[in-house]
């Protein structure tokens, strides 16, 4: 055996002892978890930091890493075996009560902290293996001193943090609920362990790191900021006097407000971006939190968001976490440096403001593997802001309203909700007559931050719904949008936008006079026509948009007629927010609904929403309305939740919530990791030749650009996913082909001909009146 047992060797032959990464990881671990708000679990965290790589200490995996043996020795389960083990020989010997939940999250936390958090009885099958038996003892000859070191942190604080542990997991309810609190544990090993492995490993990186994290202003002075950017903003009027109170209730509430579920409805040009982040800013200081995290829908309002924040806090303190973030944009070497700053501060969400996606907030909190898990300690004693939370999906909203559950009584987090339409999710909604009651209502009241008040919000009454449903043809719809100098329309498919798209020219409109939104569009070609459609109506272009509900959450435009598709109230309040959106017109605006006789069928979450509009109206005679009182949005809801056959259609719930297996601390993460996908997996995803994506196309095709993380970070701009009977269409019409991008691996992306991709439209397929599942 090496003297001292070595960690990690790098190429110049310099070694990292085995003591000295666990000291370092103990560091890390004790930092994150009294950062977290639990200094009490900080002993805990020293315990993982000191056993986690334990396994390294085999024989076996000495002769590896000093290059003596090709033979791989895995160390993560000899790791977690030789913590459950001793734990249980020390607590029969020393006649102490047994040790179950520390034993329990040494296990899960030790064992995944390479490939991952495990279900439970695949961890007891490794554990159980012989190999792994044999690795043990190995390990276990070759740390003498492990077993009297363990006995000490028993005997000093076993009783004291197994109490913890069971007490932090009741303060959801009378049944423990564990999982959070394992996977918080997890996420601080798993962060304190690439960071110190990357410190030895890559000073370089590890300067680039300090470099980038090292310069943050306290939340005082971001407070400071948003205070002077907010003081030139005009107090003169009734719209701006309400705009000023609304901030200092949101002002006032936040330096006041104890931890709870919070929600900020403002009406359409109140001012709710900037008055969520000074209530957020507020809220943080009082309760000493680390960073404040704002959770959005769509990655179009996310760039919206995030350009807000870095213009008022400065870039290096706000970080966009999403897929479609580009890059581009002075130098090449500044494009560079700000791809890697982002990248690393992506990592674990070490910055004091983060703005990113639904998709990447709960997957992480959701994912069983170790890359996700490790910003999951960073979200901790957090102000968490939601963004338009009428879009949580509800066919995983059990799952994801337990969670928000844990977020409040573990991880201490401070809790937001925005939303012109909020859905009552502290309501109880199961009923005698569904076959399955799986909602789950939140354990405590959503108060409001500033309560509705009919006359403070009547200055913002702009729009007036035109709620009974009128039934057009196409052409007749074309003929009626026609009418008006500018106006929008959205519908509820791809196909009938692209279908409403063509009758409009054939009725004589002008091409540059139409503009098409859908997903049919990539990202980049999606954010230049909206940016085209705000410089037209800033310069009264005349203006006709076609757009599916992709355009509804929080994309700032301003038309004086919208057309909605007869759907949900949440959609058609929505789609109300487009239209006279600042209220400068003489006359309100009108938001007219309508359904298409030759128009797709709805179906899913379209089809209830219709249904339970259509209750709605039959049961209330103004159909003609100024504003939507909460009373009303709240009725939807309730018939609305009816109607979905369950909210937890993967299953998820019995993965990690099952009340017999948390009283045992069993939990299945990677099982429910795998069922928690809240983008579908599409058929089919494919890279279209528009603007800068046929270059890189071409440059792919011809084999001089290599298919980096950089370059498929920049190619998502141009991506589109398809349903399998567009893939067939546009397969038969030859125009799709694949790309092999690494040969090594025969990686390979679909790409799409050009003579596919229509500017205006977008992916063509030969057949226009395919019809397809209503998504944006």
């Amino acid at each position: 055996m090496p003297d001292p047992i070595i960690a990690h060797t790098r190429e110049d032959g310099s070694i990292q002892s085995l003591s000295e990464h666990i000291e370092g990881v103990a560091q890390h671990c004790t930092q994150f978890l009294e950062q977290a708000g639990l200094p009490e679990l900080a002993p805990l965290g020293r315990l993982l930091a000191q056993l986690h790589d334990t396994g390294k200490a085999q024989p076996a995996f000495q002769r590896y890493i000093l290059g003596e043996s090709t033979a791989k020795a895995p160390h993560s389960a000899a790791g977690a075996l030789l913590a459950t083990s001793l734990l249980h020989e020390l607590s029969e010997e020393l006649q102490l009560k047994k040790l179950p939940r520390t034993s329990q999250l040494l296990a899960y936390a030790i064992s995944g902290h390479h490939r991952g958090l495990y279900d439970y009885i695949e961890l007891r099958k490794e554990l159980e293996k012989d190999e792994i038996n044999k690795r043990y003892t190995k390990t276990t000859e070759a740390l003498p001193n492990i077993k009297s070191e363990l006995q000490t942190w028993v005997e000093e604080y076993g009783a004291s943090t197994e109490s913890s542990l069971r007490e932090l997991a009741k303060k959801v309810g009378a049944t423990e609920q564990a999982q959070a609190l394992i996977r918080l544990l997890f996420s601080c090993l798993v962060d304190a362990d690439f960071l110190d492995t990357e410190a030895f490993m890559d000073e370089e990186r590890k300067e680039r790191r300090h470099e980038a994290t090292s310069g943050y202003a306290s939340l005082e002075v971001l407070r400071d900021r948003l205070t002077k950017h907010m003081e030139g903003f005009s107090i003169e009027g009734a719209i701006n006097k309400a705009r000023r109170l609304f901030l200092n209730r949101c002002r006032e509430h936040g330096r006041t407000c104890p931890k709870g579920y919070y929600s900020l409805f403002l009406p359409t040009g109140g001012g709710k971006t900037l008055s969520s982040m000074a209530w957020a800013l507020e809220t943080a200081l009082k309760h000493e939190a680390q960073r404040i995290i704002y959770v959005i829908p769509y990655t179009s309002i996310i760039t919206q968001t995030a350009g807000i924040f870095r213009e008022i806090f400065g870039e290096e303190h706000v970080l966009e976490h999403h897929s479609d973030i580009s890059f581009v944009g002075g130098e090449a070497s500044q494009e560079a440096e700000r791809y890697e700053r982002t990248r690393l501060l992506a990592e674990n969400w070490d910055t004091p403001i983060i703005v990113t996606t639904n998709v990447q907030f709960f997957e992480s909190l959701f994912s069983h593997k170790v890359s996700r898990n490790r910003k999951v300690h960073s979200i901790a004693n957090s102000v968490v802001v939601f963004d338009e939370v009428q879009m949580f999906p509800t066919e995983f909203l059990s799952p994801m309203l337990r969670l928000l559950d844990d977020l409040k009584h573990i991880y201490g987090t401070q809790l937001l909700f925005c939303s012109a339409t909020l859905p009552p999710f502290d309501k109880d909604h199961s009923s005698p007559f569904k076959r399955v009651n799986d909602y789950h209502q939140l354990s405590d009241a959503i108060q409001p931050i500033v309560p509705e008040d009919p006359e403070l919000f009547k200055v913002f009454d702009r729009v007036i719904y035109h709620l009974e449903e009128k039934t057009y043809a196409t052409e007749e719809l074309a003929q009626a949008l026609g009418q008006h100098a500018s106006a929008l329309c959205i519908v509820n498919s791809r196909r009938d936008a692209s279908q409403l798209y063509r009758a409009l020219l054939e009725t004589g409109k002008e091409a540059q006079d139409v503009i098409h939104l859908s997903r049919n569009m990539c990202s980049a070609h999606l954010k230049e026509r909206i940016a085209e459609i705000r410089q037209r109506l800033k310069e009264d272009i005349p203006t006709i948009v076609i757009s599916t509900q992709l355009i509804e959450a929080g994309v700032d435009i301003d038309l004086p007629i919208v057309y909605r598709a007869m759907s949900g109230l949440d959609s058609i309040v929505q789609a109300g927010g487009r239209c006279n959106r600042e209220g400068k017109r003489p006359v309100p605006g009108e938001v007219h609904v309508f359904s298409l006789s030759d128009g797709g069928k709805a179906f899913g979450a379209i089809a209830k929403g219709q249904h339970a509009t259509r209750y709605l109206l039959d049961n209330h005679k103004e159909h003609t309305r100024l504003s939507m009182p909460l009373e009303l949005i709240e009725a939807y809801y309730r018939r609305y939740y009816t109607s979905v056959g369950s909210f937890d259609e993967q299953n998820i719930v019995e993965s990690l919530y099952d009340e017999d297996e948390a009283k045992r601390w069993r939990f299945d993460f990677e099982q429910a990791s795998d069922a928690f996908q809240l983008i579908d997996n599409v058929d089919h995803d494919l890279f279209v030749p528009y603007a800068r994506g046929k270059d890189l196309i071409e440059e792919l095709q011809g084999q001089t650009l290599r298919l980096d993380r950089r370059t498929m970070r920049e190619l998502q701009q141009y991506h589109v996913s398809i349903s399998k009977g567009k893939y067939e269409e546009l397969k038969d019409a030859r125009l799709l082909s694949e790309i092999v991008v690494n040969r090594d691996t025969k990686q390979t992306i679909l790409v799409l001909a050009p003579q596919g991709y229509d500017e205006a439209l977008g992916v063509c397929t030969t057949n226009p009146l395919l019809d397809e599942p209503l998504f944006g």
